[in-house]
């Protein structure tokens, strides 16, 4: 790796960790997660009175966002330190806090007013997950990995890893590593504590979700920084490429030049928050850092490509989150989209406007990875479409999974110690270069305009290999 690569991946650390807000000031409300997955049913409310409406992938998420899953429906919410909570089917949940103190600790209190939820707090830092049922809350320590379902009458929490306490006791109440508390309010007993943790048939879909952001997060011997929300979607569908007169700039495999058409507002939708305005919500599973920071520029020989900073000239800057795409450089004759007009009015709700094909499912980029199936190792799990923004409810032939114990059909199809995702490998290099994957039959074509690949981000293994239900061998 060259020493420039390596100078401008660690400054990555810098771009990535940056705070995800507006203008901030003491004990800030105004901080801004992620929507990272989307996979069948799933509804949000924003909370400015227009009610429900169908999830978009990448869409932001304030304080106040509702989120519902239907009966197949999936859904990952992705915090800045890459901390994620995951919602099963026939799940909601309310981000009643989303603060950033004074000190810059990010608090973040999240009801589930029903349903199944996984949470996996990440291992550094100071922020802090708290989760509430009721009148009962459950404090996540960092570095732990918890499953919490909430019914009417029960309630019962399992820990992967780590530490959850629970608050609103006499005395605080530890649920340690392969613990199960479970409250029950039809019992006297009040709480109960089992030295085990019984399989549900989530928790390989958890579990996938889970080494697929440890697998593409982690930048280990390459200067970039071990966690940050939406790197690893940069790094699984995509490269960074050194552009001469650009610095080192990133691309989503199968790009090249047969995307000279493309717009960075061809695929997503326009998404209205009071205090924010409208903002981008790309189709695209890599479409969060590139649409929110940064900026994009149409290069010869190259086409599109995202400028986290503005070109190699030391470090890359890091700027605030932005609504609307950045576009620094633009071919000839392109005229850029612009949010819908807002007028002054007492009711703060607006449409979103979805643009191209904002569907229920990512989109790929002709010749570049396929979207992995990760709700196909849920088992007997079959996505069904909603219509408009009402549940479709599935027939007990298409959708059998449930919230029970896992039996032997928990892999399915799928091979043991194999992932939907396509695993990580090393670069190709030759005389001296690097050179990224090949898109099956069609090249990159950037070896002839004097580009290079870099190897932190590359993958040598096919980039269509993780075809939707296909699965690849670690």
């Amino acid at each position: 790796m060259t020493r420039h690569a390596a100078s401008a991946l660690s400054a990555i650390a810098i771009f990535v960790l940056t705070v995800a807000t507006l203008p901030l000031v003491a004990d800030s409300h105004a901080r801004i997660v992620r929507l990272s997955s989307v996979e069948g049913q799933v509804q949000m409310d924003r909370g400015q009175g227009s009610g429900p409406e169908r999830a978009i992938l990448n869409a932001p998420i304030l304080e106040g966002t509702s989120l519902v899953t239907g009966s197949d429906g999936l859904a990952e919410v992705e915090f800045e330190n890459q901390s994620a909570l995951r919602l099963t089917s026939n799940s909601e949940v309310k981000f009643a806090q989303l603060l950033l103190s004074d000190s810059g600790a990010k608090i973040n209190q999240i009801v589930v007013v029903k349903g199944l939820v996984y949470l996996d707090a990440a291992s550094k830092g100071d922020d802090v997950y708290r989760l509430i049922v009721g009148d009962q809350s459950f404090l996540v320590r960092r570095d732990s990995q918890m499953r919490l379902s909430a019914a009417p009458a029960k309630t019962q929490v399992a820990v992967f890893k780590g530490d959850v306490l629970l608050e609103n006791q006499p005395q605080p109440v530890h649920v340690g590593k392969k613990e199960t508390l479970t409250l029950d309010s039809t019992t006297s007993a009040g709480y109960t504590i089992a030295k085990s943790v019984e399989p549900v048939n989530y928790d390989r879909w958890n579990q996938e979700r889970q080494d697929y952001s440890r697998t593409y997060a982690e930048n280990e011997g390459y200067g970039g920084p071990n966690h940050g929300y939406g790197l690893q979607d940069l790094n699984y569908y995509g490269g960074y490429l050194f552009a001469p007169g650009y610095g080192y700039v990133w691309q989503p495999y199968g790009f090249a030049n047969s995307m000279a058409g493309w717009s960075p507002y061809s695929n997503g939708a326009w998404m209205f928050y009071p205090g924010l305005g409208y903002s981008w919500a790309s189709a695209y599973p890599w479409g969060w850092l590139p649409f929110h920071y940064g900026s994009w520029a149409f290069i010869n020989g190259l086409g599109w490509a995202w400028l986290p900073g503005g070109g190699y000239g030391g470090q890359w800057y890091a700027s605030n989150f932005q609504n609307v795409p950045k576009v620094t450089k633009a071919p000839a004759g392109w005229t850029p989209a612009l949010p819908p007009a807002t007028m002054a009015s007492a009711n703060p709700a607006r449409p979103t406007v979805l643009v191209g094909k904002a569907g229920a499912t990512p989109l790929s980029v002709p010749g570049g990875r396929i979207p992995p199936n990760f709700g196909g190792v849920v088992p007997g799990r079959t996505a069904t479409l909603a219509a408009g923004n009402s549940f479709v409810k599935p027939t007990a032939q298409t959708l059998t999974a449930s919230h029970g114990a896992v039996g032997a059909a928990n892999t399915g199809s799928m091979h043991p110690g194999s992932h939907v995702f396509a695993p990580r490998a090393s670069t190709l290099s030759f005389g001296g270069g690097e050179i990224g994957p090949t898109y099956g039959s069609r090249g990159t074509g950037a070896s002839s305009v004097g580009i290079s690949h870099s190897s932190s981000s590359l993958s040598a293994a096919h980039a269509g290999s993780s075809g939707a239900g296909g699965s690849a061998h670690k």
